[in-house]
């Protein structure tokens, strides 16, 4: 009797034990279906992820299968030209990307603030932001070619009067990049101002001219592009303004206004190689003919390339100009003896 009671008892902590442990299993799985486990809905935070090789030891064999990698990123980017500050505080357009949105024209105002992410990014090139930083576009309206911008306050927490005078520079070059663009007028906080906080006036509506003048306001002015230095990148091309009473024939004056040199007391450089002289130019139909003097002859491939590159770069603002020749006193470069391809594609420039 004893003896079943003692097996009784064996089997009754047994059947508890079992118990006790299918509902400690139970409990243990849905912690690691909570905890480990997530719902895909619960997944949206995540931005990061790691993908873990668990096939250590194990020779895995895969058929060759072709793909076609479409990047995303690129097919979501747009092109853009923007305008931003150098070292020596001239305003330099810049070709570059940034992530296609409704309303552009705004994306790309932000790209010029001082600490956003297009800008960091171009200012590794030792260019710069010309807004403020933390500067907000709070709207914008295009009517008739006016494009209206209403900026937060922070635009007002400029430094200099020269640093007001490029940002608004900057400003309305790179809104008049878009067609639809001819004139920009500022708000602040929605009200219009007379000046900013250094002085500029800001109280009537901006239009291309003047970039980086060297002269006088009034008269007939014309832009000519020089090459800043080499740094770590290949240096940028800086658009200058020069001023004149009289301009007969404004291709003529551009050219011969690059042949002659870059402004003293700036480290640009035309990019014309020592001795080579430039005898005239003549506009024949749609095409410059730039005539050089028999140095020329000397000429190396990559000194021709970089002179044409700034030579297009100038003579690109003139619609009726769409190709470049060039001679040597006269001849034509085969029969000067020089045989180069003459690339009159409209080199892009700036490019960060």
């Amino acid at each position: 009797m004893a003896y079943k009671k003692i097996i009784s008892l064996i089997i009754i902590i047994c059947m508890a034990a079992s118990i006790t442990g299918c509902s400690t299993l139970d409990m243990m799985v849905g912690l690691k279906d909570d905890d480990n486990n997530p719902d895909v809905a619960d997944m949206t935070d995540l931005t990061d992820f790691e993908i873990v090789d668990d096939g250590i030891g194990e020779e895995v064999i895969e058929e060759a299968v072709e793909t076609v990698t479409v990047n995303t990123a690129d097919a979501k980017m747009t092109e853009i030209v923007a305008y931003y500050e150098d070292e020596n505080g001239f305003v330099v357009p810049v070709n570059t990307k940034i992530p296609w949105e409704e309303g552009i024209a705004k994306a790309t105002l932000r790209s010029l603030v001082k600490g956003s992410e297009t800008e960091e990014r171009i200012s590794q090139s030792g260019l710069h932001g010309v807004l403020p930083e933390g500067t907000e576009v709070r709207g914008m309206s295009i009517k008739d070619g006016l494009c209206r911008v209403d900026f937060s306050e922070n635009i007002l927490n400029t430094e200099t009067y020269e640093q007001e005078q490029n940002m608004m520079t900057a400003i309305t070059y790179t809104l008049t990049e878009f067609s639809t663009v001819n004139k920009v007028e500022i708000l602040v906080e929605g009200q219009a101002m007379d000046t900013l906080s250094k002085g500029y006036v800001i109280n009537t509506a901006f239009e291309r001219g003047n970039i980086n003048l060297f002269g006088s306001e009034n008269g007939v002015n014309y832009t000519v592009y020089y090459k800043a230095p080499d740094t770590e990148v290949a240096g940028h091309y800086v658009p200058i303004t020069f001023s004149s009473k009289k301009v007969e024939n404004p291709i003529v004056t551009v050219v011969e206004r690059l042949f002659s040199g870059a402004p003293a007391d700036t480290e640009l450089s035309n990019k014309i190689p020592y001795g080579v002289n430039l005898r005239d130019v003549d506009v024949v139909g749609d095409t410059a003919v730039v005539n050089l003097g028999v140095e020329a002859v000397n000429l190396s491939e990559q000194e021709f390339e970089d002179m044409n590159t700034i030579v297009v770069l100038c003579l690109n603002q003139f619609s009726d100009v769409v190709n470049v020749d060039y001679k040597i006193e006269g001849l034509s470069f085969e029969e000067a003896g020089l045989v180069f391809e003459e690339d009159n594609t409209v080199p892009v420039f700036n490019q960060y």
